[in-house]
């Protein structure tokens, strides 16, 4: 079996956690005999073209970028854009001439999901669209609402990351499988004591960490040994260190930039409490690890969101844009308001739907359906 796997985001260069969670992906495939081959575009001017590592080929097909990813453009850039779909198209159609693939998977449904359907329809080769994250935010309306439909339409398998997804009338019969989590989350033990709260998000609009930053000082005064970590970089990130700044909070908050995928390991260890004030999102991979290390989840009260959480249980839901609600929220977390005891029920529960080895099996079993070998 081998698979072309497109996608929007994907490590650039060595240290980059952009799209990580496709690379390990990836590499489950890989371990479980999937030969993959991965075409994304490049974004930065030191990635290099084309790369192989662990077994997994990498393409990356130009456009102008301005060393900038989509989600940090205020507006669609018509004219990159353009480039961006008649380029990735090019390669795409040149890779399945060269490698013969026999599935050709589409991550996120716009624009590269288009991409891996128009390729799929003109070289008649089976197309898997995994619809992710900010997939429906996007396509909500006019002409990108218009493509994400066509590629929905000329797939012959959808699949989504969150059962809110398929609340679009084109998705509805769209199979969930979420992202998964790495086994290490899983063996993590976590300091109960703890008076750190974890942030592990990308530092843009979406996420809204100015609600988090609003809440720091509110946390501060009833605890203020509480301390605040933010890994991850973004847009955002200088507006967000002089507003921490602004509210004299700056030595309780350690913005830590981009950190590997070890050192945020190290940094659920240290911590007790995982916040998330996401206005919109799919499943969050970060809070699937938050919940697969047994930290206590504070997140936005958004649709997907909420069959994670059972509130007040294992973990507490606040009102989205609200810091004097995510900050009760936060100070019940830290005040041992959850039993460690739920927190591991949930944990144990989860492991076997979203470590990596399970979903990636349900892929095969997506990929193997499709294929002639299946009787398609």
């Amino acid at each position: 079996m081998k698979v072309l796997m497109v996608t929007t985001s994907y490590p650039d260069y060595e240290g980059s956690n952009r799209g990580i969670f496709i690379r390990r992906l990836c590499r489950e495939l890989v371990n479980q005999g999937v030969e993959v081959v991965v075409l994304t575009p490049r974004i930065f001017s030191q990635s290099p073209l084309f790369e192989e590592e662990q077994g997994i080929r990498v393409y990356r097909f130009r456009f102008p970028s301005r060393n900038k990813p989509l989600n940090q453009i205020e507006s669609v850039p018509v004219f990159a854009m353009f480039i961006y779909m008649l380029s990735g198209l090019f390669t795409a159609l040149r890779l399945v001439m060269k490698e013969k693939p026999d599935v050709i998977h589409g991550n996120w449904i716009v624009p590269t999901g288009l991409i891996a359907s128009l390729a799929g329809f003109l070289a008649r080769t089976p197309v898997v669209n995994t619809a992710r994250g900010m997939d429906v935010r996007v396509s909500e309306k006019g002409v990108l609402r218009f493509l994400f439909y066509v590629a929905v339409k000329l797939s012959d398998c959808v699949t989504v990351v969150s059962e809110a997804m398929r609340n679009r009338p084109c998705l509805s019969s769209a199979e969930v499988i979420t992202s998964g989590v790495n086994e290490a989350f899983f063996r993590i033990a976590p300091d109960r004591c703890s008076l750190t709260i974890l942030h592990t998000r990308s530092l843009e609009k979406i996420y809204d960490v100015e609600t988090l930053i609003r809440a720091v000082p509110l946390v501060l005064e009833q605890l203020p040994e509480a301390r605040f970590v933010i890994a991850g970089t973004g847009s955002l990130e200088q507006r967000l260190k002089e507003m921490a700044r602004d509210l004299k909070v700056g030595s309780s908050v350690n913005f830590m930039g981009a950190v590997s995928h070890e050192t945020i390991i190290g940094l659920i260890k240290q911590a007790s409490v995982y916040v998330s004030a996401a206005t919109a999102d799919g499943t969050s991979v970060a809070l699937m690890e938050a919940i697969a290390a047994g930290l206590v989840p504070v997140v936005s009260d958004i649709e997907p969101n909420r069959p994670l959480i059972a509130h007040r249980r294992d973990g507490y839901l606040f009102r989205p844009g609200d810091e004097r609600d995510l900050s009760d929220k936060i100070l019940m977390a830290l005040s041992l308001g959850v039993f460690p005891q739920f927190l591991e029920k949930k944990r144990a529960d989860s492991r076997d739907m979203i470590r990596w080895s399970s979903i990636a099996r349900r892929f095969m079993n997506s990929y193997n359906q499709l294929t002639p070998r299946s009787g398609r």
